[in-house]
Parts: structure tokens; C-alpha cells; sequence
């Protein structure tokens, strides 16, 4: 079944006629992020958020990238980080799913992204080549040479993540020093 879905997705639109492929337009669903109302906000009820959202307007949400290369950077902290990718791994879920997390669980993400960040420093971006189920080669090496050409110079696996770390960092930081979580979202 996944395999039959994954065929539909990355199949051409259609095809014209004498068996040509007309070009298929593809449209990329983002990932946003914004910092969360105070822990426990899903449980909220209606009066609970009418009163927040007096008192509070809700903050825009950031677009951090792709959703694909969402999957494909979490794919990579997991495969290229040891230490940081076992202390990833009990948010894994919530990253995947895009699902909020606590004033924790943000901490603690914001730690491991360090963490991750230093190993990443530490190796070639040719690496991200080894084991990418997530990634094909031509988007893989179109991040290479595109962070090679931003640097003038080899990119290292943090140097091709450079553009995300600097958008998630920020808001990691806004919604720490405000004791609250973060929360995935469309705007």
C-alpha cells in the first residue's frame, strides 16, 4: 500500500499524447512552527481560549521549510548524530507528527539541536549520500551544491541545515523565555 501511494505521488501528472510526460507541477506543503499557548492548551475549552486569546494574540507561525526536507533533516539528525539522535528520540513522534510540545519537551529540543548541530559541524555533507531513503540523489546533491555555493567552499552536514537551524533557533529561544512550548501549524 505505501509503496503504491509513494508510486502515485512521485509519478508525472499525466501524460500527453505520444507517451510524453507533460510536466508535472508540484506543490510543496510546509512546515510551520510558532510559539505555543502555556502547557495543557489542548485541553482547553472554548472559554479558556477566548480568554487567552483576549489577553493574548496568537503569535505568527514561522515556515521553517518543506515538509519533505522536514523528514529528510529529522532522517539526518538520526542517522549522522549518535549522541544527539538518542536523546532525540523520545520527541521523534511529536517532530514527525507535528504535534506541540511542552516548555519541556521545547528545552529539551532545543539541547538536542545543539547537540546535533556540533556532530553535524563534524562531517562532510557528502555523508548525507549514506542511507538517505528520505532524499533522492538529485535533491541531495542540489543542497550540497547549494550551501557550497553560499560558503565558496566544501560544506559541512550543518552547513547544509544552516538556513533551518537559523529559523528554528529563534523561536526555540522566543518561546523559552516566555516558559511555554512550541506548536506546528499552517497559518
Amino acid at each position: 500500500m505505501a509503496a503504491a501511494a509513494a508510486a502515485v505521488l512521485t509519478r508525472p501528472a499525466a501524460e500527453g499524447r505520444h507517451g510524453r510526460y507533460k510536466r508535472a507541477r508540484r506543490f510543496a506543503v510546509s512546515v510551520y512552527l510558532s510559539v505555543a499557548p502555556p502547557d495543557g492548551f489542548t485541553r482547553w475549552g472554548d472559554a479558556e481560549w477566548e480568554r487567552w486569546l483576549r489577553e493574548h494574540p496568537w503569535e505568527a507561525a514561522e515556515r521553517l521549510c518543506s515538509r519533505a526536507d522536514w523528514a529528510i533533516f529529522l532522517y539526518q539528525l538520526r542517522q549522522h548524530c549518535p549522541r544527539a539522535g538518542a536523546r532525540l528520540e523520545p520527541l521523534m513522534d511529536a517532530l514527525v507528527n507535528e504535534r506541540p510540545l511542552t516548555s519541556q519537551q521545547t528545552l529539551d529540543l532545543r539541547e538536542v539541536l545543539r547537540a546535533a548541530r556540533d556532530e553535524l559541524s563534524a562531517k562532510p555533507a557528502t555523508e548525507a549520500r549514506a542511507n538517505q531513503v528520505f532524499a533522492s540523489a538529485d535533491d541531495l546533491e542540489a543542497m550540497i551544491a547549494a550551501a557550497r555555493a553560499r560558503l565558496g567552499k566544501e560544506p559541512s552536514l550543518a552547513d547544509v541545515w544552516a538556513d533551518l537551524f537559523s529559523r528554528i533557533d529563534p523561536l526555540l529561544e522566543s518561546a523559552m523565555g516566555k516558559g511555554r512550548g512550541i506548536y506546528f501549524g499552517n497559518v
